[in-house]
């Protein structure tokens, strides 16, 4: 990958493309970053577009040619405890954009462990 990451979600598209989204670096810094790896001759990674919002332990699903996502940690306030997102995007990738969805989970207590999950 091209960044360093931990805390990731990822799945794969219908193309077969491996899709490896947001997470944290090495200072614990949410990240919005997207990469994809297609599996062949050339195997390299491929950077997407970057997702409005940088997440971390984030709710995803594969479907069709998108990718939802929802939910997560959106960094920590200045005392140390978690941001939890209640927002979710989609990624649209025939035209690699993300774009955001105009309401919010219904509550905010992230989506820790359900990065497979088809919500």
């Amino acid at each position: 990958m091209n960044v360093a990451r931990e805390g990731c979600s990822r799945c794969v598209l219908s193309d077969g493309r491996f899709v490896v989204l947001g997470g944290e670096d090495i200072n614990n810094e949410p990240l919005s970053a997207c990469e994809a790896l297609l599996i062949g001759d050339d195997d390299q990674w491929e950077t997407l577009s970057p997702m409005h919002e940088a997440r971390s332990d984030f709710a995803c699903a594969s479907v069709a040619r998108c990718i939802v996502v929802a939910g997560g940690y959106g960094g920590r306030t200045p005392l140390g405890l978690l941001v939890y997102l209640g927002s979710a995007e989609v990624f649209d990738g025939v035209f690699d954009r993300w774009l955001q969805l105009s309401c919010d989970l219904p509550h905010n207590v992230g989506m820790d462990g359900m990065a497979s999950v088809f919500l």
